[in-house]
């Protein structure tokens, strides 16, 4: 198995715990830059469904490819591994790099070449995972999260991220069983995504009810996981109940100041409460944080009616 390394490691570098990164993010043998930034720990930005984004007419459409980010683990180069398995993390860091820079087509080259030098690696497995899912392969991302499981010993970062596929596919009671075998492993190290994951699946099955549970939930194992607010903010505006939405959203923003979302949705609660000072401010922030987004040129056309 290749050795671990987590998301801004500082062991990454090649001169040991401590040392400074090394300049060129693409040399296989260094955990470069832009994979460094690439690796997920957490989920970092869900859209909202866009069952629920309406306001004064308007509706802004996202993808629900964006709910989650995978898992994907960044390995480091060691001087003990044999020629072929020294070629699959050379190969598997450039893929991991790759994908960084939003280019699945040749992370996949990538990742295939790994896998030739090492086909029982669980890592190189969810790589050509995530791969193919950016480019929409969908069985074949199925079938290589699939391996990365088996061959992990049932490693519940995988069974996380086939759980999201599954919601991208929309196959929403297979995401449920996934999310809950991963949330209910003891050594997943943040069981509050996956329930989140489970409250989202229910609540595109229109389970509301469902939706909440695991919303709380998942708010009750990490107070601190803007996300779980986040989603609550969601349900309890869906179902017109603003003043529960509006507190939800506000410790969203809170928690995660930079999160476009929140304050687009916090103004758009704040709409409905007529808090206008609120709403003013939150579609400002949202134009401040993403002045080029969908939510901006929303937030612009607000703003025009709250004058």
């Amino acid at each position: 198995m290749l050795t671990i390394c987590w998301r801004r490691s500082r062991n990454c570098a090649p001169g040991g715990p401590g040392s400074a990164p090394a300049r060129n993010p693409r040399h296989p043998r260094n955990c470069g830059a832009a994979a460094r930034n690439y690796v997920k720990t957490s989920v970092e930005f869900w859209p909202p469904s866009s069952r629920v984004l309406q306001g004064a007419g308007m509706l802004l459409r996202l993808s629900l490819t964006g709910f989650f980010l995978p898992l994907l683990l960044l390995a480091c180069t060691t001087t003990s591994s044999s020629p072929p398995r020294q070629d699959a993390k050379a190969h598997y860091l450039l893929g991991v790099s790759a994908l960084a820079e939003n280019n699945p087509t040749k992370a996949l080259q990538e990742f295939l070449l790994a896998e030739k030098a090492d086909s029982g690696d669980a890592d190189i497995q969810a790589g050509l995972a995530q791969a193919y899912w950016q480019k929409q392969a969908y069985p074949l991302a199925e079938r290589h999260f699939k391996r990365a499981i088996s061959l992990s010993d049932d490693g519940p970062q995988h069974r996380y991220n086939l759980a999201a596929l599954y919601l991208t596919m929309e196959r929403y009671d297979d995401a449920i069983v996934e999310f809950r075998k991963a949330a209910e492993n003891l050594f997943f190290a943040t069981p509050e995504r996956a329930w989140t994951g489970i409250g989202v699946a229910y609540f595109k099955k229109h389970d509301y009810p469902a939706a909440e549970r695991h919303y709380l939930k998942a708010r009750e194992l990490n107070p601190r996981y803007a996300q779980a607010h986040f989603r609550l903010g969601e349900l309890y505006y869906s179902q017109d109940r603003p003043v529960e939405a509006a507190e939800a959203f506000a410790r969203t923003v809170e928690l995660a100041p930079r999160m476009v979302d929140g304050h687009y949705w916090l103004g758009l609660t704040a709409m409905k409460t007529r808090d206008n000072p609120l709403a003013r401010k939150s579609f400002e922030e949202t134009i401040r944080l993403a002045p080029d987004s969908e939510q901006a040129r929303l937030a612009r056309n607000y703003l025009k009616i709250l004058q």
